[in-house]
């Protein structure tokens, strides 16, 4: 039988500066959207975290060519305390669809 994960309230409370993965510019665009903590990724799920982030960035005319899945794998390591580089490639190529397909909505 699988353990499952207990959570930490300790961890979710983390800023997002001292998560795996997430460094001071993926933190500016976060907190622009009012995303400050592992707490508040959760909350949005990373998908819609990466939307917002996007969004963000869109509206403060950052331009909209960093729809990446890069973000995206940053903010799964973060949530799951994992490298970037050992994300499932399943996952990784479900976040290249999904970017796939928001550069072509929003071009």
């Amino acid at each position: 039988m699988a353990r499952s994960k207990k959570r930490n309230p300790l961890m979710d409370e983390k800023p997002i500066r001292e998560l795996r993965n997430l460094g001071p510019a993926c933190e500016r665009d976060l907190n622009a959207v009012g995303i400050y903590t592992l707490a508040d990724i959760k909350q949005h799920g990373i998908e819609g975290t990466f939307l917002q982030m996007m969004q963000g960035r869109r509206n403060r005319n950052k331009g909209g060519k960093c729809f990446n899945a890069a973000y995206l794998y940053a903010l799964y390591g973060a949530v799951h305390d994992l490298d970037w580089r050992k994300i499932p490639e399943a996952k990784k190529n479900q976040f290249k669809k999904l970017t796939t397909q928001l550069r072509s909505e929003f071009s």
